[in-house]
């Protein structure tokens, strides 16, 4: 099972950031060649999908599917996860249906709303009804998506994740060489969606048959309990969705198109880092869920501990390097158009900074209703943060506000949030509490150094600033190594370096 989970974290690190990277390079070819507006209106248009905002409505169709699955494979009661997978199913097309007509119906007011001009009116429109008739298949798609999860084959999951990703990048590119309407970049981005939905269909397919799974009713116990996870879910995705992919429609609807296209330029290299990152402990969910069903209490604890300490440990240099060197990263990426506003871009890494303390801790506790339903009322907390300081800086700011906001409402709610993770994992406070202060503590001063040199050398090359990350990186790993973790943390070492093949049983 570890094995496993090591194999599938690798693949996701690895598959996604190359797909990341990729669709990282057309976003200043779609600005230069039609337009901040133009990328506005096509961001607008993918917030209506499951991959945006859309995302908060779909009752975490995902998550439970593959519990599901990987507590099948646990206790090998197939003919229970028959009815399981049968309500899923119905209740994806049941959603499906409900908002495509929605999306397809309230298109005019859409429209009016988000302040689109003439000149792009028939053409957004339309762009909006084919996602509409989109989300007729990515809905259900979340179920095929959670199955594989739950048969823990990742693989098939990022093959057709950078494929999808590729495709879509080489005919934007070509759309660009070729003076194409910008609507052309919305239709193939559905396309390729479209196209790896139906290869994840066909391999949860065949998951399922091979297990013999079969379309069987469901019986009123299934359907209160999984009603009960999607709920709970629901409430996390709404409040997750606040904070996240509905703050562009919010800025859409303040200020228009243009706004959007900015904002979105600004955050989006944060949001890609978030992603990568939870694709990266997304494996954790059939495990966690596999140990809880067998009972693995002090299995589940230890799980958890890595993920307090080690998770941040090895994920925040990267980031605390990239928000310190900001200003020079927007230079080269978009180039002087949004120079001005790269401050902005640094600021917004400090969300997921911030969620990297708890990102682990709060997956595995997925399969614990009572401490998910604590957490949901912490990020209530942090949108009410949230909520009243964008509120307050809206007029000084303008889309930017909302940036601030997210900020200062995860920074504030943080130390609870680790606080309850901590003690439903039932940690020693004294031992945790000196792990994460010195860790802060060796970020802080090493960040103050990075950016004191920064003020004095001028990175002007990717070169520049890789060596810079890099070096960085090295230096807070290595004296976190030696003075945050403790001899259980570092046998971790070894040991994946075993189940990877990187050192010999006898070492």
């Amino acid at each position: 099972m570890i094995k496993r989970l090591v194999q599938n974290t690798v693949i996701s690190a690895l598959a996604f950031g190359v797909a990341a990277l990729l669709g990282l390079l057309v976003i200043p070819l779609i600005i230069r060649t039609w337009g901040v507006t133009e990328f506005g209106l096509i961001v607008i248009s993918r917030l209506l999908l499951p991959g945006g905002m859309m995302a908060v409505l779909d009752l975490g169709l995902s998550e439970v599917a593959t519990q599901v699955v990987a507590r099948a494979r646990e206790h090998r009661n197939w003919t229970q996860a028959s009815h399981q997978i049968t309500f899923l199913g119905t209740v994806s097309i049941a959603l499906a249906l409900i908002l495509s007509a929605v999306i397809w119906l309230t298109t005019p007011l859409l429209v009016s709303a988000m302040k689109v001009d003439a000149a792009h009116l028939e053409t957004f429109t339309r762009i909006m009804h084919y996602t509409a008739l989109a989300n007729l298949l990515f809905v259900p798609a979340l179920v095929w998506e959670g199955t594989v999860k739950g048969f823990e084959r990742y693989n098939l999951l990022r093959v057709a994740e950078v494929t999808s990703t590729a495709a879509y990048v080489g005919l934007t590119f070509a759309a660009s060489w070729s003076a194409a309407g910008f609507e052309i970049v919305a239709y193939v981005y559905l396309g390729t969606l479209a196209a790896r939905a139906v290869a994840i269909g066909i391999a949860a397919f065949v998951g399922l048959r091979h297990k013999h799974v079969r379309l069987l009713p469901w019986t009123p116990d299934v359907r209160r309990d999984l009603l009960h996870r999607c709920l709970l879910l629901l409430q996390g995705k709404l409040m997750g969705g606040i904070s996240g992919p509905l703050q562009p429609f919010l800025i859409g609807l303040l200020f228009g198109p243009k706004a959007v296209g900015t904002y979105d330029a600004l955050v989006r290299l944060s949001r890609v880092s978030k992603v990568v990152v939870s694709l990266l402990t997304s494996a954790l969910l059939p495990v966690a869920s596999r140990l809880d069903e067998r009972g693995s209490t002090t299995s589940f604890q230890r799980l958890g501990d890595l993920g307090l300490i080690m998770m941040p440990m090895f994920v925040v240099p990267p980031l605390a390097a990239t928000a310190i060197l900001s200003p020079e990263i927007m230079n080269i990426w978009i180039g002087p158009l949004l120079a001005p506003y790269a401050l902005w871009m640094g600021l917004s890494f400090l969300v997921p900074i911030c969620a990297q303390y708890v990102a682990i801790g709060s997956l595995i506790f997925l399969t614990r209703p009572e401490v998910q339903a604590r957490l949901n009322t912490l990020m209530a907390i942090q949108l009410l943060i949230w909520a009243l300081v964008s509120a307050a800086t809206l007029h000084l700011f303008a889309e930017r506000a909302l940036i601030l906001g997210q900020v200062i409402g995860s920074i504030a709610v943080l130390p609870w949030q680790v606080g309850e993770l901590r003690s439903a994992l039932d940690l020693d406070r004294n031992r945790f509490a000196r792990a994460i202060g010195t860790q802060l503590a060796i970020l802080i001063l090493a960040s103050i150094f990075l950016g004191t040199i920064a003020g004095y050398i001028r990175f002007d090359s990717v070169l520049k600033l890789a060596l810079s990350s890099m070096v960085f990186c090295l230096i807070t790993w290595v004296l976190q190594y030696f003075m945050v973790l403790e001899k259980r943390h570092r046998t971790v070492f070894p040991a994946v370096g075993q189940l990877m093949g990187l050192t010999s049983k006898s070492s």
